[in-house]
């Protein structure tokens, strides 16, 4: 019996075009390269990634703070009220040109951050692959505490 290969969900929501396309182009890189195995999805706004989470339960989202409408913090508290329940696992993580901002994220649950201007592939593509792991990691566990019951 062959196994079939889970392969993880990220959203990037970022409203700089330049940013997440080029973040876009890493994963791609990463994806060419064999460091990851992923399936991105954009959303240029906080309202487009409701709907990308609602349909497709990311493992882990990147999502830029300050952003018109529905900013940053905004769409972390709304995952946390209406999917964190269903998607423990799921990390949130933001994005941002601001270091002063990581204290601010770290108080309203982010499980990470990446400094916009600190933005390299081999960093980012490590960084990524860290908490794409911890995700799979606690699924895992998860599944084998399940299977433990029973």
């Amino acid at each position: 019996m062959q196994s079939q290969k889970w392969v993880q969900k990220v959203l990037i929501v970022e409203d700089n075009i330049p940013t997440r396309k080029l973040m876009v182009k890493y994963f791609e890189k990463a994806r060419n390269n064999k460091h990851l195995n992923c399936e991105v999805f954009e959303a240029s706004n906080g309202k487009e990634a409701v709907a990308i989470i609602k349909r497709e339960q990311p493992d882990l989202i990147l999502s830029d703070i300050n952003m018109p409408d529905v900013n940053g913090y905004q769409l972390l508290n709304y995952f946390k009220k209406k999917y964190a329940k269903d998607n423990p696992y799921c990390f949130f993580c933001f994005l941002s040109a601001s270091k002063e901002e990581k204290q601010t994220a770290f108080k309203h649950g982010a499980n990470g951050f990446v400094a916009k201007d600190e933005i390299n592939y081999f960093a980012f593509t490590l960084q990524l692959k860290t908490w794409l792991r911890l995700v799979f990691l606690e699924r895992t566990l998860e599944i084998k505490r399940e299977i433990a019951i029973f």
